[in-house]
Order: C-alpha cells, then structure tokens, then sequence
C-alpha cells in the first residue's frame, strides 16, 4: 500500500491506499493505526480500491484540540472520502472502527454499500460503557522519566497473547498515539447506545466475533432484528486477526463482499 494524505478541515489525515475498483474503507481499533491493515490492504488490492485511514489523533494523523466523538470521527471519514472523490464504500471496521462504520452507516446510508463489522464494542447494559470512563484500563499512560510507562504500553499491547511481532507493532501504534492512545475508548463510554446506531443501518451487514474475547455480547447484537444478516465467530483469532492472519481476514472479506455485489 502507498501511504499520502488528506487535507480535511480537522487537520491533515494520513491513510494507505492501494488497487482500483469499488472502494472498501478499513477502519482501525482503538490505541492502533492503518499499519495494521498493511498486509490486508495489499491482499484485497486485486479487487479493489483499498483506503486505510488513520483516525486523527492516531497514526501520521494530526492530533486534534481534544479527543474525538465517535460521530466526529464518522464525519471526518465521510469528509476523507470527499476529499478523494469516493462517492460510496464498503466498510471493514476493527472493534471502535466497527462501531464508527455503524454510524457512518446510520447517518449517510447513501455512502455505504455493505459493512463488515469486526467485533464491535456493544453490550445490552446500556451503562456498560459508561461506567468503564474511568477504569484503570482505559486510564491515559502518561510519560514516566525512566522509561516505566513503557512497561504499561507493553502490558496492554501484549494481553491477548499473540506474536512478539505483532505485538510490539501494536506497541508502537499505541507509543506513537501518545495522550491519544485511549482516546477511542473514551469516546465510546460516552457514545449512545450502539443497538439504537444498529437499527438506523439498512445496508447489508455481517458481524464477526473473536473467540479468544468475550463474544456472547456480539451474539446478541447480531441477533438485533433486521440489522445483520450473517454472523461468524473466528476460531482462535484475537483483535490482532488483521495483522497475524491477513490472508484468513481476506478471505472472510471477498466472501462477503462477492455475496453482496
């Protein structure tokens, strides 16, 4: 993939792109960036036009006056998609990336031609998230003079478990995002309800869960009526399935989107 950017009112927005074609937009999960859709994108480039953005405060994004709602990192990715002339897309989101492909989705229908939706952050307690603002886990990691707050970004990069490879990649995203870094997960205990965003999407949509996360709360948002139209639990894949097994993520993908074409 080729790495430029977008000048977007917000600042300027790094992205990867590759291929031609119908257009699919990869949006990245929380404390991550566009790398993690490096090997993907290359992948889905024989098909179509691929575009990996960097949510500002993220990546080669500019960092924005303060962290973003979850419908202002929608607006921007619309915007973005303005900017390069892509009139609709479908959307491949990683966790927060799905929940904000849901609101692109259920704001502009008319931009979105399918959504595929990675295990989004979802929970029938409506307070779930809420209550989880100021949970240690989702505290900022704030830069220590010896070096220790880099202990805590590995602690959080490597909790799945996965690859060291993969996992220092992570590292790097969440190092690089600074007092960003949680920032997603701020604007998502502070979103609405992610069922009521659900039902205002009318494009078709799949929805993939994780087997080494806690899936039964994705269960039962793809059991929301009229909103999901297929369901998927990965074996053995983590958050990192992008980054660790590309060609399975592909594969899953072209399946979809050949389904819907």
């Amino acid at each position: 993939m080729i790495r430029n950017y977008a000048n977007l009112s917000t600042g300027q927005m790094h992205y990867r792109s590759a291929g031609s074609g119908e257009a699919v937009i990869l949006l990245h999960m929380s404390g991550s960036s566009s790398d993690e859709y490096e090997a993907l994108g290359n992948l889905l480039s024989d098909k179509f036009a691929v575009y990996a953005p960097d949510f500002f405060g993220f990546g080669s994004s500019d960092r924005p006056s303060r962290y973003l709602s979850f419908e202002q990192h929608a607006a921007s990715v619309v915007e973005f998609m303005d900017s390069l002339g892509i009139r609709q897309a479908s959307f491949v989101g990683n966790l927060v990336g799905a929940n904000i492909s849901a609101h692109i989705a259920a704001a502009q229908p008319d931009r979105v031609k399918s959504l595929l939706l990675f295990h989004p952050c979802y929970n029938p307690d409506p307070d779930f998230y809420r209550n989880m603002r100021h949970a240690p886990v989702f505290s900022e990691i704030k830069v220590a003079a010896d070096g220790s707050h880099l202990s805590e970004i590995w602690a959080r990069a490597s909790k799945y478990g996965e690859p060291a490879q993969e996992t220092d990649d992570r590292a790097v995203c969440l190092h690089r995002a600074g007092p960003f870094g949680e920032a997603l997960h701020w604007a998502l205990c502070e979103d609405v309800d992610f069922e009521a965003v659900l039902r205002h999407v009318s494009c078709p949509a799949c929805m993939f869960a994780y087997e080494k996360m806690e899936n039964e709360t994705v269960r039962a948002a793809a059991k929301l009526p009229q909103i999901i139209c297929e369901f998927s639990l990965l074996e053995g894949a983590t958050p990192y399935f992008f980054r660790v097994n590309p060609q399975a993520a592909a594969a899953e993908i072209l399946r979809f989107l050949w389904k819907t074409a």
